[in-house]
């Protein structure tokens, strides 16, 4: 693993942390039955890299308030319903990492 177990930034990110963060595989196991589109994220906020989840589904109309989480799994911040415009003026989306979604049937 790229990263300590301490809150500090991390320094490296590892190639593939679906695989190489423990706490990462874990959120991956628990998203199940996904009625819109939920992804994992890693992203950047303030020149450090976070990792998140959000509903990423075209026909959810909600308002995504993530909580980010530095690679250790610490949280770095939590966005609320009155602070999510932050979340879209300071989050930058590098790459999905993972999507549930579950087949109409």
């Amino acid at each position: 693993m790229a990263c300590s177990n301490d809150d500090t930034p991390c320094d490296n990110i590892a190639d593939n942390p679906l695989e190489e963060y423990e706490w990462l595989q874990e959120v991956k196991n628990n998203m199940k039955d996904c009625l819109f589109e939920t992804s994992i994220i890693q992203g950047t906020y303030l020149r450090q890299t976070v990792f998140f989840t959000a509903v990423t589904d075209p026909l959810f109309s909600g308002i995504n308030t993530p909580t980010l989480y530095n690679c250790q799994g610490g949280i770095v911040r939590i966005f609320t319903i009155d602070n999510y415009q932050d979340y879209q003026n300071k989050v930058t989306i590098n790459k999905v990492l993972y999507r549930c979604k579950d087949e109409v049937k």
